[in-house]
């Protein structure tokens, strides 16, 4: 791959990355607003968290692998 397209990939993958922080924060805050009235949404989102870090782990190795 050449070196240029190499930095750009890496570039957006990292873009990927940072937005994860992003992802979890909201789906804190959204737990925060509902866990006491809406029990079987709040176990969603803890689901929807769980399956947002294991994609930020097969990004990751992706990144180090590029």
């Amino acid at each position: 791959m050449a070196g240029n397209t190499r930095g750009k990939l890496k570039e957006q993958l990292e873009g990927i990355h940072t937005n994860y922080d992003w992802v979890i924060k909201h789906i804190d805050q959204s737990l925060l607003l509902i866990r006491e009235y809406k029990p079987e949404l709040a176990k969603a989102l803890k689901s929807l968290a769980k399956v947002t870090k294991e994609l930020d782990n097969l990004l990751q190795d992706i990144y180090a692998k590029v």
